[in-house]
């Protein structure tokens, strides 16, 4: 397939422990390209449509004062979210060619992207959200066109946000404004996917039911409770943090907190593939727990 859609990513530190399966799963989608700027060497699972640009993180901030002329210095590489917004203009040259852009996450697994969206689907679409009230930081897409590559410069304040040293949710709160006020960009598509296990919002059923076991197969994302129904991916910060708990907590969240978590062999994964659930990552049809 043609590539369409270049999503933008970074990691700064020492490669999550699932990443050989976030590439497994990048590879079966092949009208998608990765480009991650990152300290890191390559990982040991290979994928001909991701590629690395390998840079410190002190060279990426001096890489965003330069282009866009702002004061940016921040001390958390968390802080690059908010920058999120220029990435079609800080990144011009890496999304030449592409009809659309985007960026994404590194805690995620991908189903069958082409399921969902391609350049058909897309055809009177400019601004894609896999949820309906904001930007989703884990997949947003943008037509490649220069007005779009511009768009945050249209964000009150953007200068200021992005200088502050305080991660503020940029690229879904106030970016996501933009899309709502403007005349010029009417042509949007925020449509939840039901991706972040656990998320408050609730299930498909409107329960906080959420399924606990995910099965990934030669490029398709299913899970215990809705059949054969593809899902475009799993979204699972919940399990791997604390850091966004439900009131009352849901069973699973912080689940690999100070555990191993990987218990599969990723070089399997292509023809076997693996399950993802509150016990890590594992081979499908395993019932252990990992302690």
């Amino acid at each position: 397939m043609q590539p369409w859609l270049i999503l933008l990513c970074y990691w700064f530190g020492p490669w999550p422990d699932w990443m050989n399966f976030f590439v497994e799963s990048c590879k079966w989608n092949s009208g998608v390209r990765w480009r991650i700027h990152t300290d890191c060497r390559e990982p040991e699972n290979k994928a001909d449509n991701i590629s690395y640009v390998h840079m410190s993180f002190a060279d990426y901030k001096a890489l965003v004062r330069d282009r866009l002329g702002i004061a940016f210095d921040p001390s958390d590489p968390d802080k690059l979210s908010d920058v999120r917004p220029a990435f079609g203009f800080l990144h011009e040259q890496d999304t030449e060619g592409f009809p659309f852009f985007g960026w994404g996450d590194l805690d995620v697994v991908y189903g069958d992207i082409s399921r969902f969206y391609g350049p058909r689907q897309f055809a009177n679409v400019d601004v894609v959200s896999t949820h309906p009230e904001r930007l989703s930081g884990h997949f947003t897409v943008l037509r490649n066109i220069p007005s779009l590559r511009r768009a945050f410069e249209e964000i009150p304040d953007y200068r200021g946000m992005l200088e502050s040293p305080s991660q503020l949710g940029v690229e879904e709160n106030q970016f996501y404004q933009v899309f709502l006020r403007s005349r010029a960009f009417r042509r949007t598509s925020f449509v939840e996917r039901h991706s972040t296990v656990l998320s408050p919002r609730g299930w498909h059923d409107g329960t906080m039911n959420y399924p606990q076991r995910w099965f990934w197969r030669r490029g398709h994302l299913t899970n215990e409770r809705d059949g054969s129904r593809d899902f475009l991916y799993l979204h699972f910060m919940r399990w791997k943090s604390t850091r966004w708990i439900n009131n009352p907590p849901l069973p699973g969240e912080g689940a690999w907190v100070g555990r191993k978590f990987v218990d599969a062999d990723w070089r399997r994964a292509a023809t076997e593939g693996f399950c993802i659930s509150p016990a890590g990552f594992t081979a499908i049809g395993a019932t252990s727990a990992i302690s």
